[in-house]
């Protein structure tokens, strides 16, 4: 009844809640990266286990100072860095170990060598401008980079005399960075911070960082502010420019926000100053543009392929579904540098076919484009498109752990993004898993409209195979029944759209982005549910003996298992999926997360109103990627736990444990509750509080209309007291939160009576 009167207080308690109990143990050891073999259509995959790709930023680099180039890949989709070590066959092979010395990164990130110590530095977006990282890299180590980066500047002059500024990249532009004019030096062309136009910082030493803005409309062309149709010759107008740039048309006026481009500078027809590739955020095209030196010495766009390459010496269009960006270098080692386009956004992009390669069939100076693949290495990868939810179950009954990868979509088109399951054999041994794809839309999800499916599978009829109940983007749950003969691999039908919740008649709705898992957790010998959601927490759902469901309410939690809530990105929701495992101290509270990472939530003791308390906010020691979603197993017979986690880029990754991981990790003591009192209640002039053990945050009051009356800090504190003299006479509500924000044991009531 008291949320009616103050929803704020009601978000607090009701969509914050962890709480701190139960079995406490140490956290998990080391894990190593995994290698099984995965197999489509009899092929090995190269790449199997790399996480996906969505928006790659390609930059080659010579990692390791051995002489040939590296590949680094930058994923502007959750700021993931993968670096793919050169063989010395030629072949790419991930290496781990070599992402890890780069600094956090967000937006775009290019490789050049600005210093000419033949070592790649980082370029890279802080606050729409360009922030450059040195390589530190010694001879024999894996790559690594200044602390403490430099923020570009340039020199600007409008007219009133050269100022020092920023240079200017907008965050989700991607830049042209080169020798552009062939003196030696880095250059640099970015789009106008509000307008269409272009800037050019020229370079003016080699080997340094000193920039010139020498013009506020390079190349004399001008994007239109509502599409990607450009503007040149005489159809073009520069309204304001730096002081002296050449001859400058008219001023006119124009209007109209810059959405987002890249710029790729290079060489697209014999002779004449470098050319540019276009692209804009909004359309799936690239438009090459050939520059020409005019006779006031400005470079000028002549002429523009709107299909590129297929007006330019290219056999056809570049075709990705929204934003486009070039890459060029020489991806076959044949000694001249081709093209790799891949989305410079991670919306509605095709996720699983985004790399695409135009291989140079020409020369550097006189380049002629041959299109290869639509999905370069990422063919060699397990990827979904957008989201990967791993799931281990013997579905065949051969007594190995086969492998469902689910995802949230897959872009086919406008409107176009339907949900999968994928079904993967485990064909190896005991001791050495390997999985053969079986099938791509393994449960006729698209028949029910059902979106961002996960599925959790068990035996949910008793005769004997492996049934599914798929949880969606509403928050519903549906079951499909297992309809295949005996030692058959699973056939699935509907069987229950909308699962209802038996005591209600209505659907089981557990808000958004249902995530369950099959597990018994009464012990009554029938499944039931731990359902996670978009808000960060975990919902119990209980099978009755008549295979009914029903949400299970708690007196001290409500809906919210444990008063469990995981990590999220912005206090906002966590996307919470369980991966609940058994192990020899028992069932394992384990539950990925938004922010990519895993947290352990101790053991579970049997008591589903105990609250469940965080041991490791961060199990496998990395942020892969984000939404994550994990599945846990010993794979390999060696007595330790392994696991894979999917992340939002459509691939998964995989880790084989190692000793003092999870599965050999002890019990300690069981840790005192957090069971807060007051007294006296009612009272008048103060209260004294206390708990059951101290307190890691704050102590927050309440009025009954929803106002916060008292705040202070109890970390460190097991008991204290509250001078309420000069406060109404009413009801107030006692909170006290944890060192995360949420609340920390039952919320208490204490009546103010009058002075």
């Amino acid at each position: 009844m008291l949320m009616r009167f103050f929803p704020a207080l009601a978000a607090l308690l009701l969509g914050f809640s962890v709480v701190h109990t139960g079995w406490s143990q140490t956290a998990p050891g080391t894990w190593n990266r995994a290698t099984w073999t995965v197999l489509h259509d009899g092929d090995s995959l190269d790449h199997a286990w790399t996480g996906g790709l969505t928006a790659p930023q390609w930059s080659p680099f010579d990692a390791d100072l051995d002489g040939d180039d590296d590949l680094m890949a930058f994923d502007r989709d959750g700021s993931r860095v993968v670096v793919f070590e050169r063989l010395a066959n030629g072949d790419l092979t991930v290496n781990w170990e070599w992402a890890m010395g780069f600094p956090a990164l967000v937006d775009w990130c290019l490789l050049r060598d600005f210093n000419c110590d033949g070592m790649a530095d980082i370029f890279t977006s802080h606050m729409n401008g360009i922030r450059v990282f040195e390589n530190t890299t010694a001879a024999g180590e894996a790559p690594s980079f200044s602390a403490a980066p430099l923020d570009l500047t340039a020199s600007f002059d409008f007219g009133s005399g050269a100022s020092e500024l920023p240079v200017i990249c907008i965050g989700m532009d991607l830049p042209a960075i080169m020798d552009h004019d062939d003196d030696g030096d880095l250059d640099i062309i970015t789009f106008t911070e509000t307008a269409t136009t272009l800037y050019r910082f020229q370079g003016q030493s080699p080997c340094g960082l000193e920039l010139v803005c020498t013009n506020r409309c390079y190349g004399m062309l001008e994007e239109a502010a509502e599409n990607n149709a450009l503007f040149i010759g005489d159809d073009f107008e520069c309204s304001f420019n730096v002081a002296d740039p050449g001859i400058v048309a008219p001023e006119v006026n124009r209007t109209g926000l810059h959405a987002g481009g890249a710029l790729t500078s290079l060489q697209l027809e014999a002779g004449g100053p470098k050319d540019l590739l276009v692209t804009d955020v909004t359309y799936p095209s690239t438009i090459g543009v050939v520059m020409e030196s005019s006779s006031t010495g400005l470079d000028s766009a002549v002429f523009l392929d709107t299909e590129f390459p297929a007006n330019l010496w290219g056999d056809q269009a570049v075709n990705l579904p929204r934003f486009p960006a070039a890459f060029h270098l020489d991806v076959d080692l044949d000694g001249t540098k081709d093209l790799l386009f891949s989305p410079n956004t991670p919306l509605e992009t095709n996720d699983d076919a985004g790399v695409h390669w135009f291989k140079n069939t020409g020369s550097e100076d006189a380049p002629l484009w041959a299109f290869q693949d639509s999905a370069y290495l990422q063919r060699d990868m397990i990827d979904m498109g957008r989201g990967a939810y791993p799931v281990l179950t013997d579905f065949d009954g051969d007594g190995l752990l086969d492998l469902a990868v689910a995802n949230k979509e897959r872009h086919e088109g406008i409107d176009q993004t339907p949900a999968f399951v994928a079904s993967y054999r485990n064909v190896g041994s005991a001791n050495q898993p390997r999985f053969d794809k079986v099938n791509d839309d393994w449960i006729p999800l698209s028949t029910f409209q059902i979106e961002s499916a996960y599925p959790a599978f068990g035996d949910l009829d008793g005769d004997g195979d492996i049934d599914v109940i798929v949880g969606d983007e509403l928050g519903l749950l549906h079951r499909f029944d297992n309809v295949a003969e005996e030692g058959a691999w699973p056939s699935y039908v509907l069987a229950a759209l909308s699962i209802p919740d038996v005591n209600t008649g209505n659907a089981i709705d557990v808000g958004q982005f249902a995530t369950p898992q099959l597990l018994d957790m009464d012990g009554d010998g029938d499944l039931d549910m731990v359902v996670g959601e978009k808000n960060g927490t975990l919902t119990l759902v209980e099978q009755d003996a008549l295979g009914a469901w029903s949400v299970y309410t708690s007196p001290i939690h409500g809906e919210t298992w444990g008063g469990l809530l995981v990590d999220n990105l912005l206090g906002i929701n966590g996307y919470c999926v369980p991966a609940l495992t058994e192990t020899e101290e028992g069932l394992r509270v384990f539950v990925a997360n938004e922010v990519g990472r895993v947290q352990d939530f101790g053991v579970f003791t049997g008591d589903w109103d105990a609250d469940l308390v965080e041991m490791n906010d961060n199990v496998f020691n990395l942020q892969p990627g984000f939404r994550a979603a994990a599945a846990f197993a010993d794979l390999n017979q060696d007595g330790l736990l392994d696991g894979l986690i999917g992340i939002q880029n459509g691939g998964l990754l995989a880790f084989e444990g190692s000793e003092g991981s999870t599965e050999t990790l002890a019990e300690t003591a069981v840790q005192d509750a957090f069971n807060p009192l007051v007294m006296p209640n009612p009272g008048q002039e103060a209260i004294q509080w206390s708990a059951g053990r101290v307190g890691t945050g704050e102590l927050q009051v309440w009025s009954i209309h929803g106002q916060r009356v008292h705040r202070q800090s109890v970390a460190g504190m097991a008991s204290g007291g509250l001078d309420t003299r000069g406060w109404e006479a009413g009801a107030y509500i006692l909170v006290w939160t944890n060192d995360k924000g949420a609340p920390e044991g039952a919320p208490l009531t204490w009546i103010k009576l009058p002075d």
